[in-house]
């Protein structure tokens, strides 16, 4: 019974956030994300001078957006040698009228520390609320993929060792996946009176069970019922933070059920809503 207690509660863990203000008086919000993990022991990837294109699927609306790379349990910097994001039409393939380079302070590349993280700069895009974006990172270097998220229940797309294809409309396709790499949050720009819920929690809320490509892990359903109940006027991001095998009040072991489930969620709590909330200085935004 208390297991059962202690599942429940880490499941209902939410918490809704006003995020950082920009200087035209809207404020970013986030409009999906992931927890950051280790990747599983002994399933640990690496690529070289090829493109991840990664799917991922909004909650919210909005007609700017900006993108997080993590590098948190990395022990070498992380070299993106481009970053693209579009609308995703098909499996790989994208709206070509949506493509938008990412910069990086005003770079087209970026170096990402060790145990660090960076967000992009915001660029100009329609996103959909409930639509599925198109993310595509290069990586020129040799790179262990340290930080990903395990149970991503989503496909997205690896190239050959062919170079940047990161404005590929047809992505050359070599090879699926079914994790996250490296990203971590994409954001939105929206009015002042927007809010983003922080869903915490362990494999019901991670999704475990759901039909991959279906995005329907319960933060998704309370999206879509958020969108359905407020029409045009709902400006509420709904972030999933869940990772399974994660614990509320206790670390979980090293080999848990799907990888490294890492800290409790009252552990992560913090570093979750620091790099949620974050926002750069007035100059870059």
């Amino acid at each position: 019974m208390n297991r059962l207690v202690a599942n429940a509660v880490t499941c209902a863990l939410i918490g809704l956030l006003p995020m950082a203000e920009t200087p035209n008086g809207k404020q970013w919000i986030g409009t999906w994300a992931a927890a950051p993990q280790p990747p599983t022991p002994g399933h640990l990837q690496s690529f070289r001078n090829q493109t991840l294109r990664l799917i991922v699927h909004t909650t919210v609306g909005g007609m700017r957006v900006r993108i997080k790379i993590s590098n948190t349990f990395g022990d070498h910097p992380l070299l993106i040698g481009g970053a693209h994001i579009a609308r995703r039409t098909d499996a790989a393939e994208i709206d070509p009228a949506s493509d938008r380079t990412l910069n990086f302070h005003g770079q087209s590349s970026t170096t990402v520390p060790a145990e660090s993280m960076v967000v992009s700069d915001p660029v100009g895009l329609k996103v959909p609320a409930l639509s599925d974006l198109a993310i595509s990172l290069f990586l020129p270097e040799t790179t262990e993929v340290k930080t990903t998220h395990v149970l991503a229940q989503q496909t997205s797309y690896i190239s050959a060792e062919t170079g940047n294809s990161t404005a590929e409309v047809k992505f050359p396709v070599a090879k699926k996946i079914t994790v996250w790499p490296f990203l971590t949050g994409v954001d939105v720009e929206a009015s002042s009176r927007a809010a983003a819920i922080v869903a915490f929690g362990s494999s019901l809320t991670d999704g475990d069970g759901t039909t991959s490509d279906s995005n329907s892990r319960w933060p998704d359903v309370l999206a879509q019922r958020l969108q359905k109940s407020g029409g045009r006027n709902v400006e509420v991001g709904v972030l999933n933070e869940g990772i399974i095998g994660n614990r509320l009040l206790n670390d979980s072991p090293l080999q848990a059920a799907g990888g490294d489930s890492g800290q409790s969620s009252g552990k992560r709590a913090s570093h979750v809503l620091t790099a949620t909330c974050w926002r750069k200085p007035a100059s870059s935004m």
